[in-house]
């Protein structure tokens, strides 16, 4: 089970099963969905799938606003490369819009990548991608510290399998 997290506006905590309807809240925005390149028009038992698959993730976080409790967003932790000899995550991410600009996503960000570096005794590799016309969440990816390793990166994205060119970033996360 993971830990609760803290910082001075923020708490981060497992994401569950009961945060469904906020989930779904913010997954069917369409700037939102827009921003992470998926379907704009997914449907709740989509929505709903994604959850599920999102808590098997090995480090699943919910955002919340410490004063109020409010449900913010998400970051998760997927395994990279499980032949790996160090453990290599990719992450993704989303937030309630009415956040953005706030320097919420990295100080949540921050937060959860102490936890990850606590987990471990070797150095770790986080990965992470994002479109390239997403601005947003390139300067946060920098503002944390990840490389760009490729501007151009041709991955899948959107609602099909069609690649799409995106920002391949890399973090290199050493031990605490």
């Amino acid at each position: 089970m993971q830990k609760v997290i803290e910082t001075s506006r923020l708490r981060l905590r497992p994401l569950t099963e009961s945060d469904l309807p906020d989930y779904q809240r913010l997954m069917m925005m369409p700037v939102l969905n827009e921003a992470n390149g998926g379907n704009v028009s997914p449907t709740p038992a989509d929505i709903a799938q994604w959850l599920t698959a999102d808590r098997q993730s090995p480090y699943a976080f919910a955002i919340e606003e410490r004063a109020t409790s409010r449900f913010m967003g998400t970051i998760l932790y997927y395994a990279h490369d499980l032949a790996a000899s160090q453990p290599e995550y990719d992450i993704g991410y989303f937030l309630d819009p009415v956040d953005w600009g706030q320097g919420v996503m990295p100080e949540a960000i921050r937060a959860s990548l102490e936890v990850i570096s606590q987990a471990q005794r070797t150095k770790q590799i986080v990965w992470a991608t994002c479109l390239l016309e997403n601005k947003r969440s390139r300067r946060v990816l920098e503002k944390l510290g990840f490389e760009t390793v490729d501007d151009h990166f041709m991955a899948p994205g959107g609602s099909g399998l069609t690649p799409v060119a995106q920002y391949l970033f890399r973090l290199v996360v050493m031990p605490s």
